[in-house]
């Protein structure tokens, strides 16, 4: 599988034939993965190279409605798991307010004329093009695309979304959350060095620069950890770290069980499974350790019996 960044003055001239689900796709979660079904589907039938178009960054954000970006999944990500459904191409636009500018017609010669679409899938509330003036309707119209345009998918009575899906972050409901994305949900990074207060209690950490991942709210986890394609139980403590000297920035830090090794300056993922407590101040080191062992506790009796469910 190839990553393609369209650069805003870049010319690029695909001569395969494509068929490109088109849209930001933050989180890649189960009403998107129709979107990603109907590509397979249409390629298999026309014998078409398959793709997805998305977007360097929030388009609110780049046009300064948001005030910091978060994602659910990075491009990398979108990657890893396009890679895995057998998709040949990931086109990632630069997005800008010269792109944003552009009419319908002119993003429709440039990012999908250019690149070889033949055949668009978009949801049924896609909009492109300057001022949102694009919608299904206008690729239909546009060019002679064939276009595949899938409903809302409904879970639980409600429409599935990147936005229901944060809600779920920010209050720390986890099994929710997993079910609308088909998947754990996932953070990775690089592990960095933190205060070391983990090693100094007995209970040592891998800190994580997470960069612009939107996290689940404060609180401890249930965890597991993969580093170099091994996968370790952990549990995950998100927050600011109250019984000490508060930080200044939410941290996420990982207590790897049965696990002793030196992985700084490695990338690691971690999977969230379970939220075990919410984040709380406690009275003094000892309570806290105390509270530790009763969380290590919770993780291995959880995924115990997660093995035994499955077997």
């Amino acid at each position: 599988m190839e990553i393609i960044y369209l650069k805003e003055d870049m010319q690029l001239h695909m001569t395969d034939s494509i068929v490109a689900a088109i849209g930001f796709f933050d989180g890649l979660h189960v009403g998107h993965m129709a979107l990603v079904e109907e590509v397979k589907r249409v390629a298999d039938t026309k014998h078409y190279h398959k793709a997805l178009i998305t977007f360097d960054h929030y388009p609110l954000y780049v046009l300064g409605k948001l005030k910091e970006e978060k994602c659910l999944t990075s491009i990398d990500d979108r990657y890893e798991i396009l890679k895995k459904r057998g998709f040949d191409y990931l086109f990632v636009i630069e997005f800008t307010p010269k792109v944003a500018a552009l009419s319908p017609q002119e993003f429709i010669q440039k990012y999908l004329i250019e690149c070889g679409i033949k055949h668009v899938v978009c949801g049924f509330d896609f909009r492109f093009g300057a001022k949102n003036q694009g919608d299904a309707k206008t690729l239909q119209e546009s060019f002679g695309f064939n276009v595949s345009v899938i409903d809302e998918v409904i879970y639980k009575g409600e429409k599935i979304s990147s936005t229901r899906i944060r809600q779920h972050l920010e209050n720390g409901q986890m099994k929710d959350l997993n079910e609308l994305l088909g998947r754990q949900y996932c953070v990775h990074g690089q592990v960095i060095h933190g205060r070391h207060i983990g090693h100094e209690i007995g209970f040592p950490t891998a800190n994580i620069d997470y960069g612009s991942y939107f996290l689940p709210c404060g609180g401890v986890y249930a965890v597991k950890v993969i580093i170099n394609q091994n996968t370790y139980m952990g549990m995950c403590n998100i927050g600011y770290n109250p019984t000490f000297q508060p930080l200044d920035k939410a941290s996420l830090e990982v207590h790897i069980l049965d696990f002793n090794h030196d992985i700084y300056g490695k990338e690691i993922y971690v999977e969230f499974y379970d939220l075990i407590r919410k984040e709380k101040p406690f009275h003094s080191k000892e309570e806290l350790i105390q509270q530790l062992y009763k969380d290590r506790e919770y993780v291995r009796e959880y995924f115990s019996q997660i093995a035994k469910e499955i077997n």
